[in-house]
Formats: structure tokens, C-alpha cells, sequence
């Protein structure tokens, strides 16, 4: 288990919260350790002090549980802060507080789930889950950065930048839950918002807002599902109507969304869309599943025809330690790829239509992802190894560069 991370730690300043003995154990000689709890106020005050040194640490997600202590997830680890276990009241202060920021402090008690955004005021941003666990809350919350990447600063290959290209297509961002997905797409809106040489306005729909876009070279519009509107498939079909270039989705899980993205590409739109697929393949199988069409080859047509580009992404320990390293397969519409979609081959031909396409249009395994990685020393051979689809080809191509 990790050690855990006190405030002098994350602070670099001494910090000690005020703490009473909750009252049926005061003058109790046998009373447990760790039932304490905190003074009214003390856990807002010292909780926002603990927010700001695990954000300066680079935590990604704080957890905040009833008979728990704080824990901050820093390089995909989840460490515990220094702080007393925390009260059911404890929680749910923090759960009125950041559903007031939101307007919705006077449903508290109806509140099962519930998924929006909160500021700190000179600590940052977050995306807020507040969920009921034994009948108290629970709330996890996602840092976002004040700062837009660059594909440099995220280790994205600049081959990335082909999907910049092009005037109307879909592109694809997916990987795992946590895999930075919505990292890798505020970083191409704003590369296109800061370098584009025509205005155009994009409009992007989420749930919840994370990223913010100024309007730059584009006119960016940002859209809340739930308030702002009512469901991804309207914003996207609202978004033609409001005169979009470019339209981002924050979520493609369902048939109608995915839908209303083809329609939109069909329509002459830039599509950029956030899936839940570890892979390209499994990617193309969830369009190919969710798309409107009893005639699978009509739907592999389609797809040929609208998709540009998949980037699915891994994040990796470094072999140093400190912050993951990005691993990113790339799939552009090559006509490798394209062959490979309309013939409906397999995940072994996809890989190869990407090996072959490498040197020409840029496209990447995620195991010639691993390769680069370790020759430039990220990441380890043993955990690359570990990682690959095909270990053995692995070996060889880095015998082969060495």
C-alpha cells in the first residue's frame, strides 16, 4: 500500500486540522483511533488545502468516502491523504456544496447519481461523480487542467495532425475509461481553434463541460447535456441547424448518437466523437453494431465513406516513474484500411493494413506505439513485453531498430 500523502507532503506548509472526538466518545479511554472527526467547517477548509497540494502533485481524480480518509489517484496509483476518517456529514457537506455551485443543492436528497463540474478558485477545475454508497455520499472528482495540451506536451504522435486536414469526416478518440480520451480531444479543438487560417465554429457537446475553449481562429460553442440540452443525439442534430463546422460528442455509446454523427459527416460536418473501445477494431465493430442498417455491407460502406480517423490510447507506467506515457494506435482511412472494412476482416488484418500503412500515412499498433516507447527510453522492456499484443514481433522490431 502506498504511503500516505500528508498535507505537509502536498503543501510543503504545516497544517494541522482542527479535530474533536465525536461526543460518544469523549472521555472514553478505549474509544478507537481513527473515529474522529472533524469540527463544523474545519473539513471544507482543510479538504480545499488538501485539493490544491494533490493537484500540485499531478493527482487526476480525488476519492472523498464516508468511514474513509481522502485519497488522491496520483500516477494511476491511489494514495491516502493524511486526514481524520471522514463522517457521513462530512460527505455530504462537500455533496451540497458542489451541487449549489450547479443549482441543485435543493435536490440533495433525491440525489442517487449525479455528474456535473465544480471550480476551485486558484486551484482548477474538476468533473464531479456524487454517488450514495450505504446510504451516505460518496463524490469522485477528475482534475482538469486549466491549461490546453499540446500533442507534444501528450506525447502524441505528429501524425496526429492529419486528422486536422480535412474539412468533414469522423473521427474516433477512444480507450479505456481514464485513458485520457478527453484530454486528446481538447488538444486537437484547440490546435485547429489556434492555427486554422478560416473561422469556422464548432460546437461542442458534453456531459459535463470539462475543457474550456476561448474562441480563438474558431468560434467555439459549448454545450451541457442536461442543461444546455437534452441529450447528445439533439445537440448533434441542433448543432447542424446552428450553422456547425465542426460538432465534438462526448459520448457515442448509443445507436442514436452514432447515428446522428454519420448524418452530420454525411451533411458535410467534422465529426469528432469519444468512444469507450480499447482498440480501433473494437471501435469500428461498436459503429458497425450501432448504426441504423439491416444491411451490414450497406453499414460498412458508410462507414468507409465517413470515418477518417480512430486514435485509440493506453496510458502506460514510465519506467522511471513519475506520469504515464501515452501509447496511441493510429488508424487512418488508407486503402488498406478501407479493404480491410468493406471485406470485414479480421482484428489480425487491421493490424496489418496499420503496419503497412506506417511509413506512408503515419498509421500505428499499439505495439510499434510500445517499441518507440521504449527506445526512447520511457518506458521499459519488460513492461512493454508485458503490454504487447504480440510480444514476439515486439522483440523483433526493437532488435531490428537497435
Amino acid at each position: 500500500m502506498a504511503n500516505p500523502l500528508t498535507v505537509n507532503d502536498v503543501m510543503a506548509i504545516p497544517l494541522t486540522p482542527s479535530i474533536t472526538r465525536t461526543p460518544d466518545q469523549a472521555g472514553r479511554p478505549d474509544a478507537p483511533r481513527g473515529r474522529t472527526a472533524f469540527e463544523p467547517g474545519a473539513f471544507e477548509q482543510l479538504f480545499n488545502s488538501l485539493l490544491e497540494g494533490a493537484v500540485r502533485q499531478g493527482a487526476t481524480d480525488i476519492h472523498v468516502r464516508a468511514g474513509d480518509v481522502v485519497q488522491a489517484r496520483i500516477d494511476g496509483v491511489l494514495v491516502p491523504m493524511d486526514t481524520p476518517t471522514l463522517s457521513p456529514a462530512d460527505t455530504r457537506a462537500l455533496a451540497v456544496r458542489v451541487l449549489e455551485a450547479n443549482g441543485s443543492a435543493g435536490r440533495i436528497e433525491d440525489v442517487k447519481e449525479y455528474e456535473g463540474s465544480w471550480s476551485l478558485r486558484g486551484v482548477g477545475r474538476f468533473r464531479v461523480n456524487i454517488l450514495r454508497q450505504r446510504s451516505s455520499f460518496m463524490i469522485v472528482m477528475r482534475v482538469i487542467s486549466d491549461v490546453l495540451p499540446s500533442f507534444e506536451q501528450l506525447n502524441l504522435p505528429r501524425a496526429v495532425m492529419h486528422t486536422t486536414r480535412v474539412d468533414a469526416g469522423l473521427i474516433i478518440v477512444c480507450g479505456a475509461p481514464e485513458s485520457g480520451r478527453s484530454t486528446t480531444i481538447a488538444s486537437i479543438v484547440n490546435y485547429l481553434n489556434t492555427t486554422a487560417t478560416t473561422r469556422r465554429h464548432c460546437v461542442l457537446i458534453e456531459q459535463p463541460i470539462e475543457y474550456l475553449h476561448k474562441s480563438n481562429k474558431w468560434s467555439m460553442t459549448q454545450r451541457e447535456v442536461g442543461s444546455d440540452t437534452d441529450s447528445f443525439e439533439d445537440g448533434v442534430r441542433a448543432a447542424i441547424l446552428q450553422d456547425a463546422d465542426a460538432i465534438v460528442i462526448g459520448g457515442m455509446e448509443q445507436s442514436a448518437v452514432v447515428e446522428a454523427a454519420l448524418r452530420a459527416v454525411e451533411a458535410g460536418r467534422l465529426v469528432i466523437g469519444r468512444m469507450a473501445a480499447p482498440d480501433a477494431g473494437t471501435a469500428i465493430r461498436n459503429l458497425l453494431q450501432r448504426m441504423e442498417s439491416d444491411d451490414q455491407q450497406s453499414a460498412r460502406l458508410r462507414l468507409a465513406e465517413a470515418l477518417h480517423a480512430v486514435i485509440a490510447q493506453k496510458l502506460i507506467p514510465r519506467q522511471n516513474g513519475g506520469r504515464r506515457v501515452l501509447a496511441t494506435q493510429l488508424l487512418f482511412m488508407t486503402p488498406y484500411v478501407r479493404e480491410t472494412i468493406l471485406d470485414a476482416g479480421t482484428a489480425d488484418n487491421l493490424t496489418d493494413a496499420l503496419v503497412k500503412g506506417r511509413d506512408q500515412y503515419g498509421t500505428q499498433t499499439f505495439d510499434q506505439s510500445l517499441g518507440d516507447l521504449v527506445l526512447s527510453g520511457e518506458v521499459s522492456f519488460d513492461m512493454a513485453v508485458k503490454l504487447a499484443a504480440n510480444p514476439l514481433d515486439l522483440e523483433l522490431q526493437l532488435r531490428g531498430s537497435r
